[in-house]
């Protein structure tokens, strides 16, 4: 990485900044007429004589020429802005390159980092880094050379006409100089360190911050709350401290500059006066210096203000190449080479060595070999140097002394590519990435496109802007929207195969119930799975026909009939008896559509709910207001949060005034009408509801439907024979909802759609459907023993020669043994390296070796 932030500007972009050159040299001469023209207008076509004149071979007249003169500047301004205009485009577009190349560069450089790097350094210091540091590197990128350039420039311009008016005047004007260019660089140096001290206390308290949220439990678990916000205060303080000392030392600068450019014009008022009082100066000369001191000052105060910032973007860029520059990082061809061979042969270390971490990550002297197509164990303790060994085996670990070899190959000089396709390695830390089941679980079969895009698409204009930015700016140049899975890896044709392949693993691991679970909570495409979603359908009309002949069944759910009240769904959903199209939006979100506002204002239903809410804020307030934010009687009863109930004790308070204010009037009522339709009668008896109310709602339903339209953009009505596409397999399949009064009705209803599933062979779909389902940030919707199997069955989806397992399943239970059983049928004719804490499991191994302090203590 350049260690110079000019040389790499002057690297990465000098075709770019000789181009911006030129164009600035064609402004010099347009600015320095548009200097003189005022001057010739006022003393030679204004004041002037010996009319008329000659211009380009015609003869004008007094008024003429003026005219001439005067749309002979406006002429220059327009060239002028223009000029100025394709500059700053112009440098904007070059910045915004330059720093999105230096992000990808620095990205790159992460990539590259060695794993005994991260232990050094934390996400909360390398994020705002790549994001937010160098932001100004970019801005600054573009103006590098253009705006000293242009500046100095007009700055050399602007003083060479004034000395052309006068000398003693440009003495004047350049007498401040020298004294600015003294002062300023003096004081800045100390602003600059300071400038300094401050990025590295904000990438401390990012740091602090970002450990503070992957710690919360802990926080809480420990009653550490006052501890770590009085540390990050104290950091706070002291980014202040700084803060305030450099805005002290700034505004200072400021104030030097501002009382040098105001002495000045003392000068030129006092000198130019005397000479224009003498006949030495024409007036119209004073003024055009007077006017080009005016514009003098611009650039001057651009050219110190270049300087500071030339000053604080080289710290911040000296800090990032600090950070992103280690002395062990790896080559690049590490990470962009390609696959080129097999690895073939056994895996052997001889005299392995890992030094330089903390104790219990150190190993010595390793000496293994794990033949090829058997299977190996490490066994050790955390802390015996188990972990180290096997990500030495991975090529994920370099050893400081010693080598780890595959056949004729050391690991060490190989690339990414070739260690990555062919060894297959899960930690005991695992990492799931957010996104659906099926992109975790086909992640490691996406290592470059295997299509070119097609035709018609790569012929477009928005793809040749794409790729002329991704050459320019040093980016990669792989199309997102071509197909990335490698099948023959994993040994399949295309996707259904894939997919097969996938929940063959999957049972194997015994994930299968698990995944069957979360196939039923999955929202499916209709359009997409057609097939699929007329099988639900024809189910749910087998399990309707079962709940209504078995009076057992009946009783436990309430099925959707648009002639019925349901007491386990909410108001809105028995009213506008629909769910949203869209499943981002609530139900309550229809109250922004016209026509359903109008149908309640005409059938008086907007009233009756804003007294339903209002009776219900009344409950909430008087049950809640003293109950704790974090209580969980407020998640399980209440539909106001703890910071509204202030807001609706305001509305409560200004309707029983009479002096609902109009305007939040509508907003008030919406607020209250929201409030009642989340209300579920069965579940929050409040007495708020009666009889005759829901005999108006179930008469009502038909007429919402009629003027809303069955076509409409915002809600599908509920019909037993169209698929809702917003709800789960779940609740598609069963059309209704649990009854809420039976304590038992979900795990029976539960039991009941099982049965169906697997009656109607519904259940291989419906796993595979769970492939879709959205595991949350990293995995947040999963169990831990569900994302350490996808991590398990995403590292078996790759076939690969090798596959290393450190610390996971390695339990001695029946099950654990059934498991590792099934992966050594899964991996047969492969080698399997496993790590274990338990000595038990290396009799199930073909060969082992036993770590302690880092050093084989037995082997096999």
């Amino acid at each position: 990485m350049e260690k110079s932030l000019f040389r790499f500007i002057w690297k990465n972009s000098a075709r770019y900044q000789i181009t911006i050159l030129l164009i600035t040299c064609l402004s010099y001469p347009v600015s320095f007429m548009l200097l003189d023209l005022p001057k010739q207008i006022t003393n030679d076509a204004i004041q002037g004589t010996a009319f008329p004149r000659e211009v380009m071979g015609v003869e004008l007249d007094q008024i003429e020429y003026l005219a001439f003169l005067c749309f002979l500047f406006l002429f220059l301004v327009v060239v002028s802005n223009g000029i100025k205009l394709f500059l700053n485009v112009y440098k904007g577009r070059l910045g915004e390159r330059m720093l999105r190349r230096l992000r990808f560069d620095l990205y790159q450089r992460v990539l590259r980092f060695r794993l005994p790097h991260f232990r050094k350094v934390s996400s909360g210091e390398i994020i705002p880094m790549i994001t937010a540091e160098v932001e100004d590197v970019g801005g600054f990128i573009g103006e590098a050379i253009a705006l000293p350039a242009y500046q100095g420039g007009m700055l050399v311009v602007q003083l060479g006409f004034i000395f052309l008016q006068d000398p003693l005047l440009g003495l004047a004007a350049i007498s401040s100089y020298p004294i600015q260019a003294y002062i300023i660089p003096k004081l800045q140096k100390k602003v600059v360190l300071l400038s300094r001290e401050r990025v590295r206390n904000v990438r401390v308290i990012s740091d602090k911050i970002g450990e503070s949220i992957g710690g919360v439990t802990e926080i809480h678990a420990n009653d550490a709350s006052a501890w770590h916000s009085a540390d990050l205060s104290d950091r706070l303080y002291k980014n202040f401290r700084i803060r305030f000392d450099i805005y002290n030392r700034k505004y200072f600068i400021k104030f030097v500059n501002n009382f040098m450019n105001q002495l000045t014009p003392f000068f030129f008022y006092l000198i130019g006066g005397y000479l224009v009082i003498k006949g030495e100066l024409s007036i119209g000369a004073l003024i055009a210096v007077i006017a080009a001191y005016k514009d003098l000052a611009a650039p001057w105060k651009e050219l110190l203000a270049y300087y500071q910032m030339t000053a604080d973007v080289n710290v911040k860029y000296q800090t990032v190449v600090e950070n992103f520059d280690p002395q062990d990082i790896y080559p690049l061809e590490r990470i962009k080479g390609e696959e080129s061979f097999n690895l073939d042969g056994d895996l052997v270390m001889t005299n392995a060595t890992f030094a330089g971490g903390s104790s219990g990550q150190e190993v010595f002297g390793i000496n293994l070999t794990a033949k090829s197509g058997k299977t190996f164990a490490v066994i050790g303790v955390d802390g015996s140097g188990r972990t180290e060994v096997l990500q030495m085996a991975a090529g994920l670990l370099s050893p400081t002394a010693g080598r780890v070899e595959i056949g004729t190959h050391n690991l060490e000089g190989l690339c990414e590519a070739t260690l990555g396709r062919q060894i297959a390695y899960v930690g005991g830390s695992v990492h799931v990435w957010t996104g659906t089941i099926r992109d975790n679980l086909y992640y490691g079969l996406r290592n470059r496109p295997l299509d070119e895009p097609s035709k018609e698409h790569a012929s477009s204009s928005e793809y040749r802007r794409w790729m002329e930015e991704a050459r320019a700016t040093a980016n990669p140049e792989y199309s997102l929207d071509v197909n990335w899975l490698d099948y023959d890896r994993a040994g399949a044709k295309d996707t259904e195969e894939l997919d097969n392949r996938v929940l063959e693993i999957i049972e194997v691991l015994g994930l299968s119930k698990d995944l069957y679970r979360l196939g039923l909570q999955s929202v499916i495409d209709p359009e997409h799975d057609a097939e699929l979603v007329q099988r639900i359908l024809d189910a749910r009309h087998v399990l309707a026909g079962k709940v209504q002949t078995d009076p057992k069944l009946r009783n436990l759910v309430e099925l959707w009939d648009i002639d019925t009240f349901n007491a386990s769904a909410s108001l809105a959903e028995n009213l506008f008896f629909a769910v949203p199209k869209d499943s981002s939006l609530q139900l309550e979100d229809v109250l922004k559509n016209k026509r359903a506002v109008k149908f309640l204002e005409d059938t008086g239903l907007d009233e009756r709910l804003v007294e339903i809410g209002k009776q219900i804020a009344e409950i909430m307030i008087e049950l809640f207001s003293d109950v704790s934010g974090d209580s969980e009687l407020l998640d399980t009863y209440s539909f106001i949060k703890q910071e509204d109930l202030p807001e609706f004790e305001r509305i409560l308070r200004q309707m029983k005034a009479g002096k609902l204010p109009k305007k939040t009037r509508i907003a008030d009522r919406n607020r209250l009408i929201n409030l009642a339709f989340k209300l579920v009668p069965s579940k929050h008896r409040l007495g708020v509801m009666d009889d005759a109310l829901q005999e108006e709602f179930v008469k009502r339903r038909k007429e919402f439907r009629d003027r809303v339209g069955a076509e409409n953009d915002v809600i599908t009505f509920f019909d037993n024979d169209t698929y809702m596409p917003t709800l789960t397999i779940e609740d598609n399949l069963l059309f209704g909802r649990p009854r809420l009064d039976r304590r038992d009705a979900r795990q029976r209803i539960d039991e009941v759609v099982r049965e169906l599933v697997m009656e109607l062979g519904l259940r291989q779909p419906v796993r595979r459907a769970g492939l879709d389902y959205h595991v949350g940030v990293a995995g947040s919707r999963l169990s831990a023993h569900q994302r350490r199997m996808i991590c398990v069955a995403r590292a078996l989806m790759k076939s690969a020669p090798i596959t290393i397992l450190d610390d996971t399943i390695a339990g001695v239970t029946e099950t654990d043994r059934e498991l590792r059983n099934g992966i050594r049928k899964l991996l047969e004719g492969r080698t399997l390296i496993f790590g274990s804490t338990n000595v038990p499991v290396k009799d199930e191994f073909d060969a082992y070796i036993l770590l302690e302090n880092g050093r084989v203590s037995s082997f096999s």
